[in-house]
């Protein structure tokens, strides 16, 4: 029975109503509720598959392999060296370690031993990293946490602020544990992981998750994707973002396959294209970024049949495009869920007929989940009316770690509008929706200055607070901008041909930083200082210097009134030089339609321009067509300036070129460089 609870100052009133349209979309779409092992962990569940299929292939990369049987053993092994030096129930363990099975092993035994695991990317700046180090430390009685790592990655992390764990270096005081066998030391109750994720206070908050919660959602999603055994899934994105929880215990429950890719060193937002060339596995799990990289792949021959989309807004006409690009049928699937919501509550599977709108729904709630749209209110909205959506049910997580003010501004307690005097968990999620004639939820955005780039989500005030540590710095505030910047008049490169020119590219997010100073700074000084703290994906694009910060009437400032950033507030960590070859003019009229900024010169970064990773195919694409030479993605990494770039082309072309006349029988001609 559900009890009974009075409201206290903070909670949320949700108003009992008896119209259709409270019916129809608080009751009868809240109607989600559906069994599942509530009295397991997700440790339970895999150690239940390895026993129903011990020789299937759990886990591959490369050509090293292990099945069910030896992966649960391994991981056995891993939990009782872990139990060894300390390591058990309500303790957390940092993951420093790039893609591999040994990552896998080291996850699984961290759950196995009780203890919550703590993904952390190794592209995390060492700043950002002890932040998080000594966060775990408060929050643990001061006790340093044990970082599990590799040799490679060993000196990222201070020896002050963890036990280190070299994993490679000591695998053998693994294989010499016994494999117990035993139970596992986790509860449903118990934490399973914390992602650290951007805060608005400068500082980044952790999300606990339970083992509940997490076997509530990944139950769902193995039986709406339909994961089985022998299905494969690829482990290729960040383990510290929540959407890789799905491909990593998804398989691990149905008996299906993890096959694992790492990036190349510069390039890691490549690995999507890897996944796709390589055509060994089934089921795709990625963001609307990802998904845009590999629409101009061929995927005639391709075995994927499941794309999973999330993390940002999911535009209706990419998700055409790539189901159209496919000769067999295809699922999409848009899902929609924060971190505290355990990584996916809302889904909604694409339908190239019915969807017509600009982006494709967020759709229903997921099993046990509940959804409610407020206005300003608390009250349910009406179709068509914005609102922020509210997510109650068993995925919520138990909240913040080492933070028990923010777990109580965001996890709120309210009276179950269903029948008016229940108890009712629900987190405040800061997204803006609303119901279309369909009765499903269209996502809007957000209600404050929490953005999404490239699918991570990003506090724009902990860009903020890291700006104004610089001494220079005297004012700051960040936006993120959709790419609509003018184009140039001249010179146009509508004689290339590309069909895809004419694509728009909206909803691709920039970061803009605008700054007021008190001694002057080049804006190389400036992503120097943020990038000793932020993720690269945090570091603003684009620089615009004000002599003073617009203000709204109560002396806040005006974030509507700042100015657009164009060709006269871009700042180059360089002084600028134009184009002086013809290379290299053309070369910058090609980036400038392509990044739409005006003026470009021959020091100018693609990335620092806005050259985010969708935007790199389509860029070598334009650059085979216009020169002629076979461009490939590492000359634009490797380098990335204009004049790099151009310089590079004008070697293709002349060797090109020099094989051509070599064994031509006619007159020679002189190419046009």
């Amino acid at each position: 029975m559900n009890e009974v609870l009075p409201i206290a100052a903070k909670d949320v009133a949700l108003p009992l109503q008896k119209d259709a349209h409270h019916q129809a979309l608080v009751v009868e779409y809240n109607s989600t509720a559906a069994p599942y092992p509530s009295d397991r962990t997700i440790v339970d569940l895999f150690r239940d598959q390895s026993m129903r299929s011990p020789d299937a292939e759990a886990i591959r990369f490369g050509d090293a392999t292990l099945t069910y049987q030896q992966l649960n053993e391994r991981s056995n092994q891993m939990a009782a060296h872990l139990s060894s030096i300390g390591v058990g129930p309500a303790q957390v363990a940092v993951v420093f370690m790039e893609h591999s099975i040994e990552v896998v092993v080291a996850i699984l035994g961290v759950l196995k031993a009780g203890a919550a695991y703590v993904p952390v990317d190794p592209a995390t700046p060492r700043g950002r990293l002890a932040t998080i180090l000594k966060d775990i430390a408060n929050g643990t009685d001061g006790r340093a946490p044990v970082a599990i790592t590799q040799a490679r990655l060993q000196s990222g992390i201070s020896p002050d602020l963890a036990d280190i764990f070299v994993l490679d270096a000591d695998f053998g005081s693994i294989l010499n544990q016994p494999d117990l066998a035993r139970a596992s030391a986790a509860t449903p109750e118990g934490a399973a992981y914390i992602i650290f994720t951007s805060g608005s206070t400068g500082t980044p908050k952790g999300v606990v998750v339970e083992h509940r919660n997490l076997v509530n959602y990944i139950w769902w999603a193995a039986h709406v994707y339909g994961s089985r055994e022998g299905v494969a899934w690829p482990l290729f994105s960040s383990l510290a973002f929540d959407l890789t929880v799905t491909t990593l215990f998804t398989p691990l429950i149905t008996g299906g396959r993890i096959v694992v890719y790492v990036g190349d060193p510069g390039v890691e937002s490549m690995v999507v294209l890897k996944v796709v060339d390589d055509n060994a596995v089934d089921i795709m799990k990625l963001t609307p970024a990802h998904l845009a990289m590999i629409r101009n792949c061929n995927l005639e021959t391709t075995r994927l049949s499941k794309f999973i989309v999330g993390g940002e807004d999911f535009k209706t006409e990419l998700a055409r495009a790539i189901t159209k690009a496919i000769s067999h049928p295809v699922e999409v699937y848009n899902e929609y869920g924060p971190t505290e919501a355990t990584v996916g509550c809302m889904i909604h599977r694409f339908d190239i007929d019915r969807d017509q709108s600009a982006s494709v729904p967020i759709g229903v709630p997921a099993a046990n989940a509940g959804i409610y749209v407020l206005d300003q209110a608390h009250k349910p909205t009406a179709p068509g009316i914005i609102g922020e959506i509210f997510i109650g049910g068993d995925g919520l997580a138990r909240g913040y770690f080492n933070r028990p003010e923010l777990t109580d501004e965001r996890f709120l307690t309210a009276i179950d509008p269903r029948d008016g005097f229940s108890k009712l968990r629900l987190y405040k999620t800061g997204d803006l929706a609303r119901w279309n004639s369909e009765g499903r939820l269209e996502f809007l955005g957000r209600v404050d200055h929490q953005v999404k780039v490239g699918g991570a989500r990003i506090e724009l005030g902990e860009i903020e607070a890291r700006l104004l540590k610089h001494p220079h710095v005297q004012e700051c505030a960040v936006a993120a901008i959709a790419n609509s910047m003018k184009k140039p008049a001249a010179p146009t490169i509508g004689e290339i041909g590309d069909a895809e020119q004419s694509k728009p590219e909206d909803g691709i997010s920039r970061l803009v930083a605008y700054y007021v100073l008190s001694k002057p700074l080049t804006v190389a000084d400036l992503r120097a200082h943020l990038a000793e703290e932020l993720l690269e994906s945090m570091i603003p694009t684009h620089y615009v210097c004000l002599e003073r910060m617009p203000l709204t009437s109560n002396g806040k400032i005006d974030r509507s009134s700042l100015p657009e950033p164009t060709a006269e507030h871009l700042q180059s960590a360089q002084e600028f030089a134009a184009p002086s070859t013809e290379t290299e003019k053309t070369l910058a009229a090609l980036w400038s339609d392509l990044l739409k900024v005006e003026s470009i010169g021959r020091h100018d970064n693609f990335f620092g321009l806005g050259g985010e990773s969708l935007l790199v195919m389509r860029a070598v694409s334009r650059m085979r067509k216009v020169f002629g030479v076979d461009v490939q993605l590492r000359n634009l990494f490797e380098r990335p300036t204009l004049a790099e770039l151009a310089e590079v082309i004008d070697g293709m072309r002349w060797t090109a070129h020099s094989e051509a006349t070599s064994v031509s029988e006619g007159p020679r001609e002189e190419l046009e460089l």
